[in-house]
């Protein structure tokens, strides 16, 4: 019984995430991350329709959704902890949210602490 509930709820789970991705303002973002050691990732990501250079559009799409446009608030609270060393890791986002522009800079103090708060949106 057990099983086929929680197979029903992973079900259920993945088909409203596409349905949210698609309910809201047009976003077209490029993105990058810079690590320390100067390597660069670069992607895109455009909601309403879903798309760009991105390996979780879906995902990106409905944290943003969910917090309206907010990058910062679609981090995620960390759940372990990361050492303090200082090896930054810095993103940004350029286009808009909506009628919005969006140029958002955020340096996180290590990969660690990146990799366990930053949203999908970085998922490039």
């Amino acid at each position: 019984m057990f099983r086929i509930l929680a197979a029903t709820a992973s079900m259920l789970v993945a088909a409203a995430v596409p349905a949210l991705a698609e309910s809201g303002p047009e976003v077209r973002l490029a993105l990058s991350v810079t690590y320390y050691d100067n390597t660069v990732s670069v992607g895109s990501l455009s909601c309403s329709p879903i798309g760009g250079q991105h390996r979780n559009p879906e995902g990106a799409c409905a944290e943003l959704y969910g917090a309206s446009g907010d990058i910062a608030a679609a981090d995620r609270e960390m759940t372990r902890v990361c050492p303090m060393h200082y090896e930054p890791v810095t993103v940004r986002a350029v286009g808009w949210y909506g009628d919005g522009i969006v140029d958002y800079t955020r340096t996180y103090g290590n990969t660690c602490v990146f990799a366990n708060s930053a949203g999908q949106l970085w998922n490039i």
